[in-house]
């Protein structure tokens, strides 16, 4: 039976927990005692700084298996799987967590290195395991531009950053650098687990992004939006077993959905996302529009950069394709299509009116503040019915989005 039918067909997940040199390394060890009261198969790898934190015998009593702490076995243990440290158990691993995550590690994580068992075991997961990394340092040192950079890039490519939390710090200082504490990371690994099958065998349709109207060569109408939203939207669908179809406009690298299972499609006009869309309705079970669509193009565009002017330049522009609305009046009544609205102030009449006008059997209401950023404010509105979300990150956005759509899920922060 191969490790991902192994994955498949059991009831528990198998997390393996990295553990790196900071002090709060502590706190890990109530992490691996919680999964493993859950019922999960729990296994830890720890670099050699990691032990000057906690001894590996503590991880052993509570997560009942030997602490993998050397990438070469001891001569009384070189049989079978433990010949191999390096790839048993990270090659059966449902998740994957690096906590605390140092600066070091992110760095050698990124480099792709492979000289210490958990940089070694991370590199011998399978593609469908979720990465988690908990960054856990000095305000200052998580300040630092390259540390801010290895962070991102491992988001990029992934792997899921779970805070670093503001507070006060073991080394006096006080500001961003505590690490996530032990119940959020049990929570969102509970959380993903209980919904990996929420949505398999069904196909999620999510249009995503700006577009560009361009005037010229060089000079478009557009706004702010990052894409983050959709993207959000992507990953979690696509964790609750869903193939997902993803229509983007242009946004940055980091904006794009890092998951298997997700069919990319990228735009650059309200046309050519319309086009796109329409081209894929017939064979989604869900679509989510959460693209920021400019409204209006201009009637004519010039095939060579225009020389500035000196005096006022008036522009004659013509409406785009409403998507959304084009989607509902061909959508089948098996299908469920959600909107979003961006409004400035309450805005849940306009969100109401465009529920009605599209077609559309639910409308989530934002605010322009939610633009290019991490979280927002949200509503949730069906029918007559408006249930306000308060603040939450995208990604705990969508995952309401999806627990309001098919029912009880994660939710994630």
């Amino acid at each position: 039976m191969s490790a991902r039918d192994r994955q498949s067909n059991t009831a528990k997940a198998t997390v393996v927990v990295g553990v790196c040199g900071g002090i709060a390394a502590y706190k890990t060890v109530e992490l691996v005692s919680r999964l493993r009261q859950a019922g999960h198969e729990v296994h830890v790898a720890m670099t050699s700084a990691a032990e000057q934190f906690v001894q590996p015998l503590t991880f052993a009593a509570v997560s009942g298996q030997r602490v993998f702490t050397r990438l070469f076995p001891a001569a009384d243990q070189a049989a079978g799987e433990a010949t191999y440290p390096h790839l048993y158990p990270a090659t059966r691993a449902n998740f994957f967590v690096v906590m605390p995550a140092t600066a070091n590690t992110l760095a050698r994580l990124v480099q792709g290195a492979g000289d210490d068992p958990v940089t070694c075991s991370a590199l011998s997961l399978p593609t469908a395991c979720r990465r988690l990394f908990c960054p856990a340092m000095n305000v200052e040192m998580w300040a630092q531009p390259v540390v801010q950079a290895h962070a991102q890039q491992l988001v990029a490519q992934g792997w899921v950053q779970l805070g670093p939390e503001q507070g006060a710090l073991a080394c006096g200082m006080a500001g961003a650098g505590r690490m996530a504490e032990p119940e959020t990371v049990r929570a969102y690994i509970e959380s993903v687990w209980a919904g990996r099958q929420q949505l398999r065998g069904k196909r999620v349709l999510i249009v995503s992004g700006p577009t560009r109207e361009y005037l010229d060569p060089v000079r478009y109408l557009s706004n702010a939006s990052s894409g983050r939203m959709g993207q959000a939207l992507a990953e979690t669908a696509a964790d609750r077993g869903a193939a997902v179809h993803f229509i983007t406009g242009p946004v940055a690298a980091t904006a794009l959905p890092q998951r298997t299972g997700i069919e990319m499609v990228t735009v650059t006009s309200a046309h050519e996302m319309d086009m796109a869309a329409q081209a894929a309705l017939d064979a989604a079970d869900y679509i989510v529009c959460a693209a920021a669509v400019a409204d209006y193009r201009p009637r004519e565009r010039q095939d060579t950069k225009g020389a500035k002017r000196p005096d006022a330049w008036s522009l004659e522009l013509v409406a785009t394709p409403d998507i959304a609305a084009g989607l509902g009046q061909r959508k089948r009544p098996d299908q469920r299509l959600i909107g979003f609205a961006l409004q400035t102030g309450d805005g849940r009449e306009a969100a109401r009116a465009k529920l009605a006008a599209k077609n559309l059997d639910a409308i989530v209401l934002n605010h322009p503040e939610a633009l290019d950023a991490n979280e927002g404010t949200y509503t949730w509105i069906t029918g007559n019915q408006a249930t306000s979300w308060g603040t939450l990150t995208k990604h705990a956005c969508a995952n309401r989005i999806w627990d309001e759509s098919v029912g009880s899920g994660p939710h994630i922060p």
